[in-house]
């Protein structure tokens, strides 16, 4: 019996809960298959995807340092990865062709949606220019924010990502990008209706983020990306104040559960079980 093979490249790896996800899943649908974490530094990032085609691979994810990279080696891309410059997700199809999807978009706008509802969408502040930043800007963009203000520590950063995006969204972006130095945030979260940390700042191992939400308004949303730990101080300030809040957990179930149906067309339940099993493992 055919199993369905599938993995994660990344370095590090260990961290990794998409093995627990994906393979869970695979057990509910019955699916004989197996996901696991594969360890790949950038410089075997060529043979690894070579080899795991020949195996006969339906398709892979990837993490960091490998989302960009990944690029030189697409047949196939869509928008999003093009506009975005980075791609989580690779599927593998029987011509031997290799197509790069990104599902942090779908993964963000989803958790988003359940964290503003009928909340304004006037402004958003953005902390951060990586590949999750650009994930983010891209679901902001299609959600219609008037504008969005990238904060980052080298401005430069922020700036070459507003210009691809100009570029890519020539003649229909309706929001208004603006960039700034991460030290000039306190003046904007007055107005700001939406805060999110696309940064590792706050995760297990890496310093805390020093935002004072102090200065958010009460009606505005806090979005952090990270979910180890599933509270991290931005989190817990926010709650303190009661501003409505949310980790980064269900935007990897999401994001996880669109891998899922470009590899084996189905798509799997997120339920409460799954998020309970994954907290467990986080904490």
């Amino acid at each position: 019996m055919k199993i369905n093979k599938i993995a994660i490249l990344g370095y590090p790896i260990s961290h990794s809960l998409s093995p627990v996800i994906h393979n869970y899943w695979l057990k509910e649908l019955h699916i004989n298959g197996k996901y696991e974490a594969i360890k790949t530094p950038i410089n075997y990032f060529k043979k690894t995807i070579e080899k795991l085609y020949k195996k006969g691979y339906k398709g892979l994810n990837l993490t960091i340092p490998l989302k960009e990279e990944a690029l030189k080696y697409l047949n196939n891309k869509d928008k999003i990865v093009d506009t975005i410059g980075a791609t989580n997700v690779l599927v593998f199809s029987k011509q031997g062709l290799i197509e790069g999807k990104n599902t942090d978009v779908y993964g963000f706008k989803k958790s988003l949606t359940k964290l503003v509802k009928r909340k304004k969408r006037e402004m958003a502040i953005i902390i951060g220019s990586g590949g999750a930043a650009r994930a983010v800007l891209y679901a902001l963009i299609e959600m219609k924010y008037k504008e969005v203000i990238l904060f980052n520590r080298t401005r430069k950063n922020a700036e070459r990502v507003k210009k691809k995006f100009l570029k890519n969204f020539i003649s229909n972006l309706k929001t208004e990008i603006v960039c700034n130095d991460l030290k000039n945030i306190k003046k904007n979260l007055e107005q700001t209706d939406l805060l999110i940390n696309t940064t590792p700042m706050g995760m297990k191992g890496f310093p805390i983020l020093n935002i004072d939400v102090k200065k958010l308004k009460k009606n505005s949303a806090v979005f952090d990306l990270i979910y180890n730990p599933l509270e991290t101080k931005l989190i817990k300030d926010s709650k303190k104040r009661g501003i409505k809040n949310i980790n980064g957990l269900d935007m990897l179930l999401y994001q996880a559960q669109q891998s899922f149906y470009y590899w084996l067309n189905k798509t799997p339940k997120i339920t409460k079980k799954l998020k309970k099993i994954l907290e467990k493992e986080i904490k």
